[in-house]
């Protein structure tokens, strides 16, 4: 778990924050509670960024949350390398087939719009969405198959393995009888006080989408052709269609 610092100096840290940002002391526990609840729904502005990563990480409040640091400039250099197959600096439509995460941020990232992501580009798109800190953004899923909402369908987000080890955790969530469904990190890898969230981490992911009757094609969950990019700013915003074919 690491250090964690005396409680009664993780008090002061908060306290301090709360005074910084508001101009106003804090005066028990119970408004303790409220700001650390704000600063993590507020956590993707810049302005509360840095105080709630650097306060959370030193209170205990986020412990279980703590991931490896992600550096875009490696992020970009792994991807390039790995799926820049021809080696003209950039990931082309062909090249990106193999990475349905990246392939689904394509529309963000290629601002030249010549159909293609630039390492230039990739890094850009990166330092963007990492240079705030990590961020618990919400993300909702509907899944239809022949334009019908498809109940009961287990819908996983895989972080893309360039993103590298253990920097963002998979998320989940199953669809209820409208097709819908609210995707998060699962439970048991959360601090208590973070599980009422239901969130997932900004990146880079390929979707799974399975159903206990096994009748979802292979293309949506062991050969995925589906990806999502979870983005503070992105266009699509958090919410994401899967419309399914059964052949």
């Amino acid at each position: 778990m690491g250090y964690r610092f005396p409680i009664d100096l993780r008090i002061c840290l908060l306290a301090g924050c709360f005074y910084y940002l508001t101009g106003r002391e804090i005066h028990n526990s119970n408004q303790i509670r409220i700001f650390v609840d704000f600063m993590l729904t507020h956590s993707a502005s810049s302005r509360f960024a840095v105080p709630v990563i650097f306060l959370l990480s030193l209170s205990g409040c986020g412990d279980k949350f703590s991931v490896a640091p992600l550096d875009p400039k490696v992020v970009t250099d792994a991807a390039m390398q790995q799926y820049d197959t021809n080696g003209d600096g950039k990931l082309d439509m062909e090249e990106l087939a193999a990475s349905p995460g990246l392939l689904a941020a394509l529309k963000e990232c290629d601002t030249d719009i010549d159909k293609a992501i630039s390492q230039k580009e990739l890094g850009a798109r990166l330092e963007n969405m990492y240079g705030r800190g990590i961020s618990l953004i919400s993300v909702d899923c509907i899944v239809r198959m022949k334009g019908k909402p498809l109940r009961g369908v287990k819908i996983l987000f895989v972080p893309e393995k360039v993103l590298g080890d253990g920097t963002t955790m998979a998320a989940e969530g199953t669809t209820n009888e409208a097709g819908k469904a609210i995707i998060a990190i699962p439970a048991e890898k959360l601090t208590e006080g973070l599980r009422k969230y239901r969130k997932v981490q900004a990146g880079i992911y390929r979707v799974e989408i399975t159903h206990p009757s096994g009748k979802i094609p292979a293309r949506y969950n062991t050969n995925t052709q589906l990806g999502f990019e979870v983005h503070p700013d992105s266009h699509g915003g958090s919410h994401a269609v899967f419309d399914l074919k059964a052949k």
